[in-house]
């Protein structure tokens, strides 16, 4: 039942864990934006299946033990929801008399269906109400509230009308229909929630329109949804599915089974809050303090904090379980999450301060815990193989790993029904392409659908494709810039279209352990230690190159400060503050085999901020040394503008324009004009007559990168055209003399001048040029322009606090979120995950929406194009 009436509705916002500066988003939204985001993110990933194959699939059990329903007493049963398809019948009408046939009935045996469309949970920020789920019977709630962490089956209601159907079953196309839209995002809103407070594979929603019901089943990859069916009709399927999963485990309801609750009282709850005490011996986190003679291996005042603040009362605590390489298990202690991504579909990454009940070492009792459901393709080897192969190499500044491993069993198989009806829908047009009857091995219960079930939040339609053999799925390689071919419809010259594969994400459920619990880079001391961390994090960079792995996904989030304990020569032992380059997911190994290089993501990846302008730019570039220098670039000049004393007085206005700015080109996202002209030209200006100053030997290192970085591109721009990318203005066609052109003054005029107009084009780049822009080639320099800054005096006190103030924070727009297919106008019907790391490419999915109308210039900036002068940040003084 809609908490869209809650008059509390407009205060309501979305607070979720500390993102420890893993993002640029500079306010919490409001439950309406937050719902119209995930309902972006859940384009297209609407997959159908007949009812009878979801319950056969989903809920099996033999067929002896099904029940024999006689429709007719089940509809006497049902005899008070008989006018339930009359609109004038209220919501809460239905809702009270289903709940009240179902609970009498007992038809779902050992579960109870509990109501709860008039209040939400009190510790609840965002105020949701969804209308009601099934509990077990002998713990169901009776407070009417949601209980949102103890739901088994979540249930909707919606008073009858396609309006509030948010599923379309005729349309091929999406449709744009507000009011089903809002009715999408809400119940995407409400099975987000179930899986953020419970540890889950997946969710089953049972939907009522007044007298009609669907049945979903969300995962990480998308839904899976029945077509909506009369329920006075044909009760016996809707009482089957109420039998089935009362005799279904809590596995197959989607409760995750390698996560046990940790009851309040219990010896280890009480081990958790034993440890999270804070100890006189602790140590400060802060460069250069002495620590005394034994304590060296002691915690960290930082890192138990962190710990006691993630055992909330309002959050249940677990027992999750870690595969290891030899097949053994290991268990780690969580609280609330210190970080966790948005969204429903994608990695859900989750980052936990974790305790180790069996370390006997106390800085090793706390441990970092990542829980993330990867893609799973074809040469994508999980974040743990990457982090052996860099210890391997003794590649300094990286996570220690301690174990990680797939959970077994678990992996979203919403991809594996969108083949299963891409199938039957090739089996059907085969058989009547041959004008023969299909083979009756095609199970005819699947219908031949679209290949994403229509929904109301877009106007764009999914083309099938036909899925590969296998689990995993092959993909073009990106580096060898192989075109993928245009899908039927689409245009281009194709005689089969076979080898087109399915275009939701297939992903594992994943845990990896490391021993560095580490700071933000948000709190860096001052401006030299700031150039002092991205400096030991371009080390570990380099060094990671060597070997032949590219990080790509370098971003402020990914660059964090680890203290450790280190012997000084003179002073004994001290602390020192490090960078720790993290999250090596994303990663790719580039070492040449001799074999043509495949690629082991599917779209490009990075994370927009921070990316380089050619990745933006050029969705198909395969990321190269130079994009990721550019990227520690961008990370710099973040954080010091936001953090450190400077020029600008407009801090929040230059962070919207240059790094979450964007343009729209032939339907392409493109990187905003600030952050293209400051690259492309060197000049780091804040309005048209005032440079970005910080008065340190920080100017420097930004203007040398800078020089280096507007060489590159000057390079990189003369190369391409000799390789013929402007050949757009050489043509075939004939050259001819033309009349020459009379006027009634005589003039003389020197024909030779003009004849050559080719000689005015730019030519090469100077040789200095060429000498700065390999400058960014290998790591070399830029590791020595930092140690060389880092000798320089430098201010003490130059670090000030957040310089974007709460005020600015309300109004600032975000960045898109939404994830861009990396193929161009082959892939334009694609919808893909969202996250902290944007897959950046050719179709906008929609535009990221300014939310303060005066500020809608800063964020997209429609009017610049190539050779126009750029909107540059102004910065009042």
């Amino acid at each position: 039942m809609a908490d869209q009436d809650t008059p509390h509705k407009d205060r309501a916002v979305i607070r979720t864990p500390n993102t420890a500066g893993a993002a640029l988003s500079l306010r919490e939204p409001t439950l309406q934006e937050y719902r119209q985001r995930l309902v972006q993110e859940m384009t297209n990933r609407s997959v159908p299946l007949s009812l009878q194959s979801f319950l056969d699939k989903f809920l099996p059990v033999p067929p002896h033990q099904k029940p024999k329903w006689n429709a007719a007493t089940l509809r006497k049963k049902l005899s008070g929801l008989k006018k339930s398809n009359k609109a004038k019948v209220k919501e809460a009408t239905v809702a009270d008399k289903f709940t009240k046939v179902v609970n009498d009935s007992k038809v779902a045996p050992g579960l109870k269906l509990a109501l709860s469309q008039h209040r939400p949970d009190p510790d609840d920020p965002t105020l949701q109400k969804i209308d009601g789920a099934f509990f077990p019977t002998d713990s169901a709630p009776t407070d009417g509230t949601p209980h949102w962490a103890e739901q088994l089956v979540s249930v909707e209601f919606k008073r009858h009308g396609s309006e509030n159907d948010p599923f379309d079953d005729k349309k091929v196309l999406d449709t744009e229909v507000e009011p089903r839209k809002k009715v999408r995002s809400q119940i995407t809103g409400y099975a987000e929630k179930v899986f953020k407070l419970q540890p889950r594979t997946h969710l089953f929603m049972l939907f009522v329109i007044g007298r009609q019901f669907r049945i979903l089943r969300w995962d990480r990859s998308g839904v899976v949804v029945t077509p909506r069916t009369d329920y006075f009709l044909h009760p016996e399927l809707l009482f089957d599915f109420l039998w089935r999963i009362g005799q279904a485990s809590r596995g197959q309801l989607g409760l995750d089974p390698t996560a046990t609750l940790i009851k309040p009282g219990s010896a280890d709850y009480q081990r958790m809050d034993k440890l999270a005490k804070e100890e006189a011996t602790d140590l400060v986190a802060k460069r250069e303090t002495t620590v005394a003679s034994g304590n060296e291996k002691k915690m960290f005042a930082y890192v138990r904090k962190m710990f006691r603040d993630s055992l909330a009362d309002d959050w249940p605590r677990w027992r999750l379980s870690v595969p290891q390489a030899d097949g053994s298990t290991r268990y780690f202690f969580v609280g609330k999450p210190r970080f966790e991504a948005p969204g429903l579909v994608g990695r859900a990454t989750q980052g936990y301060v974790a305790m180790d009940p069996l370390a006997t070492e106390e800085k090793r009792q706390l441990v970092w815990l990542k829980d993330a459901w990867r893609t799973f393709y074809d040469l994508v080897e999980p974040e743990g193989v990457v982090l052996e192969q860099l210890r391997g190499a003794a590649v300094p500044n990286v996570p220690t790993l301690l174990c990680h491993g797939d959970l077994p069993g678990q992996a979203t198989v919403t991809p594996d029904i969108w083949d299963m009806n891409y199938k039957a829908a090739q089996a059907k047009k085969n058989a009547e392409a041959c004008d023969t009857p299909a083979s009756p091995d095609d199970n005819p219960r699947i219908p031949a659908p679209a290949p994403a079930l229509a929904a109301s939040s877009s106007v764009e339609a999914v083309v099938p494709a036909t899925p590969t053999s296998g689990t995993k799925r092959p993909r073009v390689d990106d580096d060898d810039q192989q075109k993928m071919p245009p899908p039927p419809g689409v245009g281009g010259n194709r005689a089969d279209d076979s080898e087109e594969t399915c275009p939701l994400r297939r992903h594992v459920h994943y845990r990896i352990v490391v021993e560095e619990v580490a700071l933000p880079l948000e709190e860096f001391e001052d401006g030299h230690h700031l150039v002092s961390v991205i400096c030991d994090c371009v080390e570990a960079h380099e060094q990671a190159a060597k070997i032949g792995i590219l990080h790509r996904d370098i971003s402020g989030g990914n660059i964090l400060i680890y203290p450790r304990v280190d012997d000084h020569p003179s002073h004994g032992k001290v602390v020192s503050m490090n960078g720790l380059l993290t999250d090596w997911e994303l990663s790719k190994d580039v070492k040449p085999t001799g074999q043509p290089r495949r690629a082991r993501q599917p779209e490009r990846t990075g994370t927009w901020q921070y990316m380089s302008v050619a990745l933006i730019d050029n969705p198909k570039k395969a990321v190269e040394i130079p994009d990721e220098l550019e990227s520690f670039f961008h990370v710099l000049l973040y954080y010091a503008v936001r953090y450190l004393d400077s020029t600008c007085t407009d801090v929040a206005t230059y962070v919207e324009h240059y790094f979450e700015a964007y343009r729209i080109i032939d339907g392409r996202y493109q990187s905003g004009s600030s952050k293209w002209y400051t690259i492309t030209t060197g000049q780091l200006q804040i309005s048209a007559d005032i440079e970005l100053m910080f008065n340190s030997a920080l100017d420097r290192v930004l203007r040398t990168i800078l020089r280096w970085l507007k060489a590159h591109y000057a390079v990189r721009k003369f190369e391409r055209s000799q390789k013929g990318s402007a050949s757009v203005l050489q043509t075939n066609r004939p050259v001819c003399a033309r009349p020459r052109k009379t006027t009634a003054i005589t003039r003389t005029v020197d024909i030779s001048l003009y004849t050559n107009w080719t000689a005015d084009l730019p030519g090469a780049p100077s040789e200095a040029t060429f000498i700065d822009a390999q400058k960014l080639r290998r790591h070399d320099a830029l590791i020595e322009l930092l140690v060389g800054c880092l000798s320089a005096e430098w201010p003490s006190h130059d670090k000030v606090p957040d310089r974007i103030p709460s005020s600015a924070k309300k109004q600032l727009g975000t960045v898109p979120t939404a994830l861009l297919d990396a193929d161009t106008e082959s892939k334009k019907r694609r919808k893909t995950n969202s996250g902290l790391a944007v897959s950046v490419g050719s179709t906008p999915r929609t535009p990221p929406q300014s939310s303060h109308p005066s500020r809608a210039t800063a964020v997209w900036d429609s009017g610049f194009a190539s050779g126009s002068k750029p909107h540059v940040s102004s910065c009042p003084q």
